[in-house]
Parts: structure tokens; C-alpha cells; sequence
């Protein structure tokens, strides 16, 4: 199979090869001090109880279910002619990778762990110990695809297992990409302000990293703000603390409520500038999205979205057909 560079600089550009993750593995994660701030009481005492055992064991209709939303997923993008990579099963040793902080595991969100922008792959730094183990998974896709390429391949400094809100910090859902403007949401619970720099320092003067303030109610940018197409947007304002950047500040944009925004109603599949696939729970958004001449694919994805992430969250491209003009 004859593959494109890796090149990815816009939310929008023709989507031509990603990485999805997978629904195997799933394990309840445990109990953590240092996330105290992160989870609500009931979690906790979840945690507390059930943390490192299978969701199979505890909750199988959902795990069986959220396995094939996924999967479906994968045969839709197949389905539209975009090459996918799986995530991949990690090896027993990976598997027990940070145990002794938390334990816990699941691969739904090939997102997080890393973060391509232009022909930079960047293993990201994840903020909850259970999902640090999460580059496993995807590092031999990218050893493959990566071998013999221009591809500039770094990883960033790994956390303290202390795991403060001190670190740098950075996850993909975090990240938005509009050619030469990055933007990083900074909610306290994913990315830090430590991270963004990092980013701004590690890109170099070509490129302005902006830090977007997210509501402590949610995790990721991406939870609250999709680029659908060069002046067009899904947001919840109630999810962003301040005004956007000014370099998106004034397009239009289907507005989402938190309620629809904690369903994960604007964490959109871009599959290019006309057509996007969302979950279908999320039909009034679609139609918004229609009347803008946008087509939209509905798929089943409510049970993978109950985990915290939706459909931007489950891949990671690695080649969309945009073009970056030159510095």
C-alpha cells in the first residue's frame, strides 16, 4: 500500500489516515490522591471498590457494547476510503505500567496520546497516571508508518508519578489545529499552562500557540470547540471561560448547551470541509450543522461517549489532505 506523508494542519482537511482505538481492556481505574479534585464523590467510592477490575465482569453489557460502537467506527471510516490503524493490545508488563499510582486501563481515545501537527508526531503527557500507558498502544503503528520518513518524531518530558497539577502537561484532546494557529485548552484537568509552552517553545516561532480557558467542568478543548471548516464551528459557550482567539472569534457557529456538550455533542469526526460524522444522540446539532450545508453520517455512540470521550476523542489523524502556506 502505497501511503501518504504524515502531514496533518487543519481540523478540516480530507481525512485519509487515522488511528482508532480499540474496546479491549477495559478496567475499572482505582483511587489516586493526587486526582481527588478530578472525579465526583460517587466515582470515588467506585474507585475505591472496583478499581483494576474488568468492566466485563462489572459491567458487561456496556463493555461488550462500547466495543462494537467502536468498532463500527472503524468500518465507517474504511467505508468513506480512509485508511485506520487499531490501537493496539499491550503487553503484560505495559499493562501493569504505573499500577503502583493507579491502576486501570481502557484504549477508546487514540486522541490523547499524542498529538500530530504538520509533519511533527509528538507523544504527548498525560495528566491521569492509568492513561500514561496509552502510547503503548499506538507507538508501534506510528515505529512502522514513521520508518524512513522526514517525520520529526520527539517525545515530551514524562510526569513525576507525584503527578501534580505543577507538570507539563499535554493531551491531544487538548488540541486544535488551524494551519500555523494551535490552539490548547486548559481546563485544570488535562493540559497545563506548562505544556502549551512547551508546545509554543518545541514548534518555534512559526507557529503561535494560544491558550484557550475551558470550564474546570470538562476535560478537554474538544469537548467544548470543533472547527468544521474555515468559518465555521461547533461550540458551548459555557464551556469557555474568555473569548476565543481572534483568528476564530468571529465565525459562525452552532451553539451546543453544556448538557448537550457533557454528552459530547461538539466533539465532532471531521472527515473534510462538507462532511462529518457525530454520534446520533446528537440529531438537533446535526440538523444546525445540515442547514450550513454540511452533510452529516450519524452513527451509535453513546456508550463509548459515557466513558468521557466522543468520536473526535476515539482517532488521531494522520494524514488530512491540507495545505500549510509557508512560514
Amino acid at each position: 500500500m502505497n501511503l501518504m506523508p504524515i502531514a496533518v494542519h487543519h481540523e478540516w482537511g480530507r481525512l485519509r489516515e487515522v488511528i482508532v482505538g480499540i474496546g479491549d481492556d477495559i478496567f475499572m481505574p482505582s483511587y489516586c490522591e493526587a486526582l481527588s479534585f478530578f472525579y465526583d464523590p460517587a466515582q470515588v467510592e467506585m474507585m475505591k471498590k472496583y478499581g483494576g477490575v474488568s468492566e466485563l465482569e462489572l459491567n458487561p453489557e456496556y463493555a461488550k457494547e462500547a466495543g462494537k460502537q467502536i468498532d463500527n467506527l472503524a468500518l465507517e471510516l474504511e467505508k468513506q476510503g480512509v485508511v485506520v490503524h487499531r490501537s493496539q493490545r499491550l503487553r503484560p508488563e505495559e499493562m501493569k505500567y504505573l499500577d503502583y499510582v493507579q491502576k486501570g486501563s481502557h484504549f477508546f481515545y487514540a486522541r490523547d496520546p499524542v498529538i500530530v501537527i504538520g509533519n511533527h508526531v509528538i507523544e504527548g503527557a498525560m495528566s491521569i497516571p492509568f492513561k500514561v500507558k496509552e502510547r503503548y498502544a499506538i507507538r508501534p503503528i506510528l515505529r512502522k508508518r514513521l520508518w524512513g520518513s522526514d517525520v520529526k518524531y520527539v517525545s515530551m518530558p514524562v510526569p513525576s508519578p507525584a503527578f501534580g497539577r505543577d507538570q507539563i502537561y499535554l493531551e491531544g484532546g487538548d488540541v486544535l489545529l488551524n494551519g500555523r494557529e494551535i490552539y490548547v485548552g486548559i481546563s485544570g484537568k488535562g493540559s497545563s499552562p506548562e505544556g502549551a509552552g512547551w508546545l509554543q517553545s518545541y514548534l518555534g516561532p512559526g507557529y503561535r500557540v494560544h491558550q484557550i480557558k475551558v470550564s474546570p467542568e470538562f476535560e478537554h478543548l474538544d469537548c467544548v470547540l470543533a472547527l468544521a471548516r474555515p468559518g465555521l464551528g461547533v461550540r458551548c459557550k459555557e464551556g469557555l471561560v474568555r473569548e476565543l482567539p481572534e483568528s476564530i472569534r468571529d465565525w459562525d457557529y452552532v451553539e451546543v448547551t453544556k448538557e448537550e456538550a457533557k454528552k459530547l455533542g461538539a466533539n465532532l469526526l471531521v472527515l473534510d470541509d462538507r462532511t462529518v460524522i457525530m454520534d446520533k444522540q446528537h440529531h438537533r446539532i446535526g440538523q444546525e450543522l445540515e442547514k450550513r450545508g454540511v452533510e452529516v453520517i450519524v452513527i451509535p455512540y453513546d456508550q463509548v461517549a459515557s466513558s468521557g470521550g466522543g468520536l473526535r476523542c476515539s482517532h488521531h489523524p494522520l494524514v488530512r489532505e491540507s495545505v500549510l502556506s509557508p512560514a
